[in-house]
């Protein structure tokens, strides 16, 4: 999902003004923007992500959140509203409506045509700055490709990218495997699509 408009504002008038709403929207750096809401096939693979999730989570520590979360970056001042975001223990809030989180272990954004830079770019570079966040997931909507991203010890981060019908994400800090076949069930995403780019 990406942007619509934009408005200046500061902080707290933004969360004021997103609790009012139903529409959601990104804040960082004085501007506001409206998510544009995800298409059928994007809304099916961050359902797919995060149900499988929760059923091979169950019992652990770990818990799912799907998309109706917001995430403050304390390190840069951004405010997401990630696809998928697994949190390790107990939650931290921002404040004392319990509607901002700060602390996931893990974050997943399913890819579309408009988002895509971001995600993979900016975006990333925020939640680089989440001392909790141990892996970052992007889900390509053109073809079975996962793109997995891996903290190391000494704050550098590893890429492995799980791709084809045998593809197997294994999550590393959640300690639980998520296969493609699973992300990509009951979808119209051909296994075998070649992209130009992971978007």
């Amino acid at each position: 999902m990406t942007a619509a408009k934009n408005a200046a504002q500061d902080p707290q008038a933004y969360l004021g003004a997103d609790r009012s709403t139903d529409e959601r929207t990104e804040f960082y750096d004085g501007k506001a923007q409206a998510l544009i809401s995800g298409s059928h096939l994007h809304t099916l693979l961050a359902t797919n992500v995060s149900g499988e999730l929760r059923h091979r989570l169950k019992g652990s520590d770990c818990y799912v959140l799907n998309c109706d979360m917001r995430l403050f970056v304390k390190g840069s001042g951004l405010y997401a509203y990630p696809d998928v975001q697994v949190v390790s223990g107990n939650p931290e809030f921002a404040d004392e409506h319990d509607d901002t989180l700060l602390n996931p272990r893990v974050v997943v954004e399913v890819l579309s045509d408009n988002s895509a830079a971001w995600d993979q770019g900016g975006k990333f570079w925020h939640y680089r700055h989440l001392d909790s966040l141990a892996e970052y997931i992007l889900v390509s909507h053109r073809t079975w490709l996962v793109d997995h991203y891996i903290k190391q010890s000494n704050g550098t981060w590893m890429l492995k990218t799980i791709e084809g019908k045998e593809g197997n994400l294994q999550l590393v800090s959640a300690k639980c495997q998520l296969p493609l076949s699973e992300i990509y069930g009951n979808t119209p995403v051909s296994p075998t699509a070649t992209p130009t780019s992971i978007g």
